[in-house]
């Protein structure tokens, strides 16, 4: 699963913060899960809202009965979450087998075993990112966050524990190879000077393709504050329909 997470995450929605500079200020109040034939709004693992098929409304379990009309609404609250939400899971998680592989390249033939600190930090970036983004064959799930400082979380949760994992192995490889020199198994120098060397290399291939991921984000910035926008509104005519939706009141937006 580790391949399944990139490097590129570290600052793939850096441009966001033009979204909220610029227009608006974004904040999901609470988690969404998307399916082909599901929207489901949930709050600490329950599901509260639910939409069936674009045109069914089930709020804490019961259905409500709408009109040809107010269902034309629900449509397009819908379709305004489906045409959003999927793309931003998709950004926040795309470019998944450059960073990780990257690390493990690093890491194979510099020792005998990859280190087992190395799998217990991957393990706890797996984590964070999934706790905020995750995509499946047939679904997509977002938690409730600010979507203006997602660059925070990338930058400097994952970056902090991506550092951590890298750190961590690099001073048990080194620990390896000290073992090898004082047994006389291997050239430590060369060894060491290959690992700088290796390093070097992708540290500049990565920034690459996060400087290519930034610019990607930054076009689409605008795009999607005013998808955002639009579905804020349509949100607010479909609360005037169903009062008691008010309560979960998913897409808030501060100008």
């Amino acid at each position: 699963m580790f391949r399944s997470l990139s490097f590129a995450a570290l600052v793939l929605l850096s441009a966001l913060p033009v979204l909220a500079k610029n227009k608006c200020d974004v904040e999901l109040s609470h988690g969404l899960i998307i399916t082909d034939s599901e929207i489901r709004i949930v709050d600490n693992g329950q599901t509260r809202v639910q939409i069936n098929n674009d045109d069914q409304l089930l709020i804490r379990g019961y259905w409500v009965e709408l009109s040809e009309q107010e269902t034309q609404v629900l449509y397009e609250y819908s379709r305004g979450i489906r045409d959003t939400v999927p793309e931003l899971v998709s950004l926040a998680t795309d470019g998944v087998n450059l960073g990780l592989s990257a690390i493990e390249q690093v890491v194979e033939g510099m020792s005998d075993k990859e280190p087992e600190v190395l799998k217990t930090q991957l393990q706890y970036v797996e984590r964070a990112l999934m706790d905020k983004f995750k995509r499946g064959d047939d679904f997509f799930f977002i938690a409730p966050q600010s979507l203006s400082k997602i660059d925070d979380f990338f930058t400097k949760e994952i970056s902090k524990k991506i550092h951590s994992a890298v750190h961590g192995s690099l001073g048990a490889i080194l620990m390896s190879l000290g073992d090898a020199f004082k047994s006389r198994e291997g050239n430590i120098e060369d060894r060491i000077t290959d690992m700088g060397q290796r390093m070097e290399i992708i540290s500049r291939e990565i920034d690459k393709s996060l400087q290519k991921k930034a610019q990607q984000l930054e076009a689409k910035a605008e795009e999607y504050c005013e998808c955002l926008n639009t579905l804020e509104n349509t949100e607010t005519r479909l609360q005037s329909i169903v009062p008691s939706l008010a309560a979960y009141d998913l897409v808030q937006i501060r100008s």
